[in-house]
C-alpha cells in the first residue's frame, strides 16, 4: 500500500511539474511577436493577434476563442472568452441564466433570486473600433496573457466571479490597414500620418454609429453574440482621444441624459468608474478626468445603445500618439475647450493634471491595462449586484408598458417593404415582435424586456435643454438629436390594444414574413409597378443590366380600375420577370396594353461616385448604399475627374457629402481664426480635382451628363458653376443656425422624375446649414424645385433639436435644373444619412435614374 501512495505521488509530481512547465510555456505576447509589446514603432497587426489568442486558446483552459464570422473584407471576426476553467466548461448554462435574468418573464422570485445566486457577470469588453485608436488592439494581448497564467488567488476569484468576453478589434479589417500603411511610412515625414482611404471599407469612423441600424457584417455579427448569445451585463467600449488634453477619460460621463433610461445605470457606472479612477491614481497615472465631453444622451455607439438594452455600458478614452510613434506635449499646448473641462486647469473632476512631457504607445496600454483591471475588479467584487441591477431594469422596463398595448406596423401602407424591414430590423434588435394571424400587422409588445429601447427608437426626440448655469446657453449635444426609425424610414406606427384572445392568436415573427412578390395577369403584355418602394430601384436596376424594356410614366393613369401615379414603372414583359417580382417582394399589375400617357425609357446608368483622399464618410455610406441597390458604380477620383473626357464613362457622377475645399485642394476647410495647418499626404494622394477638373465637370454636364451635388458639396457646384441657386445659410454662424442632426419636414413635388415615388411630405435629416433660395433666369436652363420647407417655422422640426428654424421657413431644400444637355441635383439634406434615411433614398436613386431617361417613341 505504501509502495502504490509512493508511486501515485511521484507520478502527481510528475504530472504537476509537466503542467506546470506547459503553463509556464504559455509565451508572453513580446516572446509571440519578436518585439517589446507597446515598444515605440512597433505593431502587431490583426492577423498576429488572431494568432496569438489562437496560441493562447490552444495553451490555456481558461481562453476559449468564438469566430463570430467574417469581416467586411474576409477576415477572421475573433472574441475571446476568458473566465476559469470550470466556468468556461458550463458556458451555455452561464449564457442561459443570463438571458433567463435578461428576460425574467414567467419567473418567480424565488427562481430570479437562485439565477442571480448562480450566474456569472458577463462583461463584455471591446477595443479598437476605431482603427487608428490601436493601443487597445495590442493591450488587448497583454491582458489576456495576464489572466491565463494568473497564479494570484485575487486574479483567480475574479475569474471565477465573471466570464469576460473580449474582443482584440471591432474592426479588424481596419487594423490591418493602419498597421500596414503605419509600416510602409516609418522613417518617413508621413510616419503615424492619415491615410488617405477609410479605415473601414465603407464607414469609417462611423462604424460606431451603426448600432441600431445594423447594417455592416461586424455589427451585425457583434450584436447576434450581444443580445442572442451571451446577454453581457456589462459593456466596456475602449477608445482614444485627442493628444493635447486629460490623459484618460473614465465615467461618470457628462450632461445630458436620456430620459428614458433607467437611472440605476448611471449609479453601476459610476461606481465601476470611480474605482478605475481610484487605481489609475493608486498607480500615479496623472490627467485622468470624468464627467468629461461624453455624454449619457446619444444611443448610436455601442455601449449607448447597450443602455437601452439593460445593458451597463462604459466608455473609456485615452489620449493618443501618432500612431505608435512618441509625442512630445509642451506644457504650452495642453489644452480643452470641451464640456466639463474649459481651460486646461485643475478642478474637482480633474484633480491631477498631467503636467506634459513624452506620451508613447506604451503609456496608453498601461492606462488601458490599469482601467481594464479595475473593471474586473469591480464585476467580480459586486456579481450579485450587477445581476441585481440588470433584473431590476429588465422587471421595470416590462411594467413600464401596458400588457394589453402594442406598437402596430400595418402592411397596407405606401410601401410595404419598409414595414417588413422596420418590424425585422426591430427584431434583430433583440426586441419581440409578432404577426397577425392574417399577417398584415407587425406587433410590438409595448410590456417586454426592451420597452425603453422602443420608447426612444419608435418614438421622436427632443432633446433636453441643459444649462449649466442661469442664463448660458444649453449644453450642446455630443452627436446627431434624432434617431426616429418610422420617421427616417417613412414608416407610418399606431399603437392598438389586444384582447387575451387575440394575443394568443399572435406568432413569433419569422424570416419569411415579407410582402410576397408576385404577378397579377402573368400572361400581360405589360406590367406596372409604383415607384413607391425602394425594392423598385432594385428591380429597374436588374432589369436594365438584362437590357429588358423599361419606361417611366411622366403623368398619372388609369388602368383596370386602378390609378397609378406619375413615375410609375412600365416593363414589357420578360422570361425573368416573376422570379424578379418574388426576389424583390414586389407585386407587379398585368395591364391588357399599354398606357397611351408620354413616358421615358429607361437604360442602365453608368456612375461614378466621386471618392476624395481626405476621407470620406459619406463617399463609404453612398458606395455602401449604391452597392446594395445594384446601380452600376465605380469610384472617380481626382486624376480622372483631372484627366477629362468623363462623357465616355459616366451618365451620372455623384458627389458626396463633401466640403468645396477638399474637392478643389484637396484640404479640408478652415474657420476663420482656426489654425491653418494641415498635415500632407504623399503626393500620389495629394490636393484636389483644381479649377481643370471643375472645367471638365461642365464639359461633363453641357455634354448630356447629369452631376449629382449632396449636402455641402452643392456649395461647390454652385460657385463653380453659374446657376440661379443660392445657398442662404452659407455664411451664418452657430448661434444663428444650428441644427446638430434632425429631421425637418420637408414637402415634396412627386411629380418630378428626381421625385417619383415619394409622398407629398417627408422626414429629411438636416445637420449642416444648407437652405437654398432660387431665382429667375434666362432661357439657357430651366429649374424645379423639388423639395421645401414650411412656411411656418415651428412645423419644421419633426425630431430633434433645432436652432434658428426661422432661416428654413419657405427655403428650397432640393432643386433640380437642366444644364446645357444635362442636369444637375443639388440636395441639401443628407438623403442617405449613415445609410438610416431609407425613406428619402429615392432622392438619390431617382436622381441616378434621371441620367437614363430618354422619351419613348
Amino acid at each position: 500500500m505504501k509502495s502504490f501512495v509512493r508511486i501515485s505521488l511521484a507520478m502527481f509530481v510528475v504530472t504537476f511539474s509537466v503542467l506546470s512547465q506547459q503553463k509556464a510555456r504559455i509565451p508572453t505576447p513580446s516572446e509571440f511577436l519578436g518585439f517589446p509589446l507597446g515598444a515605440d514603432r512597433q505593431l502587431a497587426d490583426y492577423r498576429q493577434i488572431v494568432a496569438y489568442f489562437k496560441a493562447l486558446d490552444n495553451a490555456s483552459d481558461r481562453v476559449e476563442l468564438q469566430n463570430m464570422g467574417v469581416t467586411t473584407l474576409g477576415n477572421d471576426f475573433i472574441v475571446a472568452a476568458i473566465s476559469s476553467e470550470e466556468n468556461l466548461k458550463n458556458k451555455k448554462k452561464y449564457q442561459e441564466i443570463s438571458r433567463r435574468t435578461h428576460d425574467p418573464r414567467g419567473l418567480s422570485e424565488a427562481e430570479t433570486s437562485a439565477l442571480i445566486k448562480e450566474g456569472k457577470v458577463i462583461l463584455l469588453v471591446t477595443c479598437n473600433i476605431h482603427s487608428t485608436e490601436i493601443a487597445a488592439s495590442q493591450m488587448a494581448m497583454e491582458w489576456a496573457h495576464a489572466l491565463a497564467t494568473a497564479e494570484d488567488e485575487k486574479t483567480k476569484r475574479w475569474l471565477n466571479e465573471v466570464i469576460l468576453l473580449l474582443v482584440p478589434s471591432l474592426n479588424p479589417d481596419g487594423q490591418i490597414m493602419v498597421t500596414e500603411w503605419y509600416k510602409k511610412n516609418l522613417g518617413t515625414k508621413y510616419e503615424g500620418g492619415r491615410m488617405p482611404w477609410l479605415y473601414h471599407h465603407y464607414v469609417g469612423h462611423d462604424n460606431n454609429r451603426d448600432w441600431y441600424m445594423l447594417t455592416q457584417k461586424e455589427t451585425k455579427a457583434m450584436n447576434r453574440v450581444a443580445y442572442f448569445e451571451w446577454f453581457p451585463h456589462v459593456w466596456l467600449d475602449e477608445h482614444q482621444m485627442g493628444a493635447v488634453g486629460p490623459r484618460i477619460f473614465v465615467p461618470p460621463y457628462s450632461n445630458p441624459v436620456a430620459a428614458t433610461l433607467h437611472p440605476i445605470i448611471w449609479r453601476v457606472l459610476d461606481h465601476i468608474g470611480t474605482l478605475m479612477s481610484w487605481r489609475l491614481e493608486q498607480e500615479r497615472k496623472q490627467g485622468v478626468i470624468y464627467g468629461y465631453s461624453y455624454d449619457a444622451y446619444w444611443p448610436g455607439g455601442t455601449k449607448n445603445t447597450g443602455w437601452f438594452k439593460n445593458v451597463i455600458g462604459l466608455l473609456t478614452e485615452v489620449a493618443s500618439v501618432r500612431i505608435a510613434t512618441p509625442i512630445e506635449i509642451s506644457p504650452t499646448e495642453l489644452e480643452s475647450n470641451r464640456k466639463g473641462l474649459y481651460g486646461y486647469t485643475q478642478q474637482i473632476n480633474f484633480p491631477n493634471p498631467w503636467p506634459g512631457g513624452m506620451w508613447r504607445l506604451r503609456d496608453i496600454i498601461d492606462y488601458e491595462l490599469t482601467a481594464s483591471s479595475a473593471l474586473l475588479e469591480s464585476n467580480a467584487v459586486h456579481r450579485e449586484d450587477i445581476l441585481r441591477a440588470t433584473l431590476m431594469m429588465v422587471q421595470d422596463n416590462i411594467k413600464s408598458g401596458n400588457p394589453a398595448e402594442y406598437y402596430r406596423i400595418a402592411m397596407d401602407q405606401r410601401d410595404p417593404n419598409a414595414a417588413a424591414r422596420l418590424a425585422h430590423l426591430i427584431r434583430e434588435n433583440g426586441a419581440g415582435v409578432s404577426v397577425t394571424p392574417d399577417k398584415k400587422s407587425f406587433l410590438i409588445p409595448t410590456a417586454q424586456p426592451y420597452a425603453r429601447f422602443l420608447q426612444e427608437h419608435l418614438g421622436i426626440q427632443r432633446y433636453p435643454k441643459v444649462r449649466p448655469s442661469t442664463g448660458s446657453n444649453i449644453i450642446p449635444p455630443y452627436d446627431i438629436t434624432a434617431w426616429s426609425l418610422p420617421l427616417m424610414l417613412g414608416v407610418a406606427i399606431d399603437r392598438v390594444m389586444l384582447s387575451e384572445n387575440e394575443k394568443k392568436s399572435l406568432r413569433p415573427i419569422a424570416d419569411s414574413d415579407w410582402p410576397q412578390g408576385s404577378l397579377e395577369n402573368e400572361t400581360a403584355p405589360v406590367f406596372a409597378v409604383s415607384h413607391a418602394s425602394n425594392n423598385v430601384t432594385k428591380l429597374l436596376n436588374d432589369l436594365s443590366k438584362k437590357k429588358a424594356s423599361v419606361a417611366l410614366s411622366r403623368e398619372a393613369f388609369s388602368s383596370g380600375g386602378r390609378t397609378f401615379p406619375a413615375g410609375t414603372a412600365l416593363i414589357d414583359n420578360h422570361a425573368e420577370l416573376n422570379n424578379l417580382a418574388k426576389k424583390y417582394n414586389l407585386t407587379l399589375s398585368g395591364l391588357s396594353t399599354r398606357p397611351q400617357i408620354a413616358s421615358d425609357k429607361l437604360r442602365e446608368v453608368r456612375v461614378g461616385l466621386y471618392k476624395p483622399w481626405a476621407a470620406s464618410m459619406d463617399e463609404g455610406w453612398t458606395r455602401w448604399v449604391l452597392e446594395q441597390y445594384e446601380f452600376n458604380l465605380k469610384n472617380i477620383e481626382n486624376k480622372d475627374v483631372k484627366a477629362g473626357n468623363l462623357n465616355s464613362t459616366y451618365d451620372a457622377i455623384v458627389f458626396p457629402d463633401v466640403d468645396r475645399e477638399v474637392i478643389l485642394e484637396g484640404k479640408p476647410k478652415r474657420e476663420e481664426g482656426q489654425m491653418k495647418y494641415f498635415e500632407e499626404l504623399p503626393p500620389e494622394y495629394a490636393g484636389g480635382i483644381t479649377k481643370d477638373g471643375a472645367k471638365n465637370l461642365k464639359d461633363f454636364v453641357e455634354k448630356g451628363g447629369t452631376l449629382i451635388a449632396m449636402a455641402s458639396s452643392a456649395d461647390f457646384v454652385i460657385d463653380e458653376f453659374n446657376i440661379p441657386v443660392q445657398n442662404t445659410l452659407a455664411r451664418a454662424t452657430s448661434e444663428q443656425f444650428n441644427c446638430p442632426g434632425s429631421i425637418l419636414r420637408v414637402h415634396v413635388n412627386p411629380s418630378h422624375p428626381v421625385t417619383y415615388g415619394l409622398p407629398h411630405e417627408v422626414g429629411a435629416f438636416q445637420n449642416e446649414r444648407i437652405a437654398y433660395q432660387t431665382s429667375l433666369h434666362g432661357g439657357e436652363l430651366s429649374h424645379n424645385v423639388l423639395a421645401w420647407y414650411p412656411k411656418d417655422a415651428e412645423d419644421i422640426l419633426l425630431s430633434g433639436w433645432i436652432s434658428g428654424e426661422e432661416r428654413l421657413a419657405r427655403r428650397t431644400a432640393a432643386v433640380a435644373l437642366t444644364y446645357g444637355r444635362g442636369k444637375i441635383v443639388l440636395l441639401g439634406f443628407r438623403v442617405q444619412h449613415r445609410a438610416q434615411t431609407e425613406g428619402t433614398f429615392k432622392f438619390l436613386f431617382n436622381a441616378i435614374h434621371w441620367a437614363g431617361l430618354s422619351e419613348s417613341k
